[in-house]
């Protein structure tokens, strides 16, 4: 739906803008957030991998002491590990964590520009504006960069993936492919989630035939490429471990999500942490078997309850504003000082970003469906339709797959400029409908 109401150059300018506030903010909440005991939990396991990997060159989130002392483990995808590791000194300082978190908010404001990228080819340049400045300006966004975790770099590398995606023309050239695929890889090596979307994304390149041409010939590039660097990890794992993968993170995560309304025997102490609470919590999570077995008794005993909670809840959960396990709000580990708590602006913008979060996510599901109407209802190029269409099965894929595992929000931290991009198309999408519901009166 391309607007060509702007030039180029006012288009250009208003973006600078954008992208000067978001760096803005972003720098801000780095310089001046103290977070209470910043190394722990899953910061601590990726500093400890990233310094083991780099000194002692074992992958491993022992306490790093020397290399006889250390076992290696595939708990953890590397990507992010290795990203710290580019910035550690022999001896690890609060200067060197620092570099890593200007690192985020500077891959994180690429990510602004990232979003204008892709939903420009879908909403026309000045909507993509739009969608530009909520990602600017999104809480979430700007405070995870103050923590060692890996969703900033997830999503600039998901983000990524995506302008990449947007840019194939009728016949790409197979660096392009191979950069895509390769791309994938790196996203899915830091949050393995996304491992499987290769097998939707796929599929819908061979359905757009008029769209790219030899999409065969596309598809094995793409898929090479990405096999190729995942099999890096693979190959380490079986030859270090004799297995290609750990299944101890997505036991603890279909444990963690088992309990409806993330609460142990409906125990308001217990929300977020459940497992916390259960007595039989080490004996469900042995093995994947077990907590399978244990998944299966429960939706045996309480059908309804369970099947409202994976169906229903857990989408709804995995969407909301607050961050469950962790401070609240916005916040992941606690903070001691934010800007959010001291400086107007950053308050007036959490205020907004939180008054219109709901309508934000309501609308990317509009906008998620809508994608999938017949082709002759909606007024987008083949190329947009395909964007549009991949999107909508990269969001649902998530929730998909979030059903199943812990639906904690702070995963879905990284897909906020997709719900945002896709909530602007939803909202245009249904009054443009209306509109020629209204003029057939």
């Amino acid at each position: 739906m391309p607007l060509n109401i702007f030039s180029r150059r006012i288009i250009g300018f208003l973006l600078t803008i954008i992208v000067i506030i978001g760096l803005e903010f972003r720098l801000q909440a780095v310089m001046h957030t103290e977070v209470d005991h910043p190394i722990r939990a899953d910061a601590r396991d990726y500093l400890f991998y990233a310094y083991n990997l780099k000194y002692f060159h074992i992958y491993s989130r022992s306490l790093p002491k020397d290399a006889d002392t250390l076992s290696p483990d595939a708990v953890r995808s590397p990507a992010y590990p290795l990203f710290i590791s580019l910035f550690l000194d022999k001896s690890v300082s609060p200067k060197t964590l620092y570099k890593v978190l200007i690192a985020q908010a500077l891959l994180s404001t690429l990510v602004i520009l990232l979003t204008y990228a892709v939903f420009s080819t879908l909403l026309g340049a000045p909507i993509a504006l739009v969608v530009a400045f909520l990602t600017a300006l999104s809480p979430h966004l700007i405070t995870v960069n103050v923590y060692l975790l890996s969703e900033s770099l997830f999503c600039f590398l998901l983000m990524s993936f995506l302008w990449i995606l947007s840019r194939l023309k009728a016949v790409p050239h197979p660096l392009i492919l191979l950069c895509l695929g390769a791309t994938l890889a790196a996203a899915s090596l830091t949050r393995p989630w996304l491992q499987y979307f290769i097998f939707l994304l796929i599929p819908l390149l061979l359905l757009f035939r008029s769209h790219i041409s030899k999409p065969r010939r596309v598809s094995v590039y793409i898929a090479v490429s990405f096999l190729a660097l995942m099999s890096l990890w693979i190959i380490r794992n079986i030859v270090t471990l004799g297995m290609a993968t750990d299944s101890t993170l997505i036991a603890g995560s279909l444990h963690h999500g088992m309990y409806p309304n993330l609460m142990y025997d409906n125990r308001p102490e217990s929300f977020g942490f459940p497992y916390r609470f259960d007595p039989r919590a080490a004996e469900i999570s042995a093995s994947l078997h077990s907590v399978l077995t244990e998944i299966v008794r429960r939706f045996k005993e309480m059908p309804l309850e369970h099947l409202q909670w994976y169906l229903l809840g857990k989408p709804v959960t995995l969407f909301s504003w607050n961050i469950i396990q962790g401070m609240g709000d916005v916040f992941i580990y606690p903070v001691t000082r934010t800007p959010y708590f001291e400086l107007v602006h950053f308050k007036i913008s959490h205020e907004v970003m939180r008054f219109i979060h709901l309508p934000l996510v309501i609308f990317s599901v509009i906008g998620s469906v809508m994608a999938w109407v017949p082709t002759d209802k909606l007024r987008l190029s083949e190329h947009a339709l395909f964007m549009v269409r991949c999107i909508s099965l990269l969001l649902g894929y998530f929730i998909l797959i979030h059903m199943v595992v812990a639906p904690f929000p702070r995963y879905a931290i990284p897909m906020q400029p997709l719900i945002y991009g896709m909530a602007i198309f939803g909202g245009l999408q249904l009054f443009l409908w209306l509109r020629g519901k209204y003029d057939k009166r």
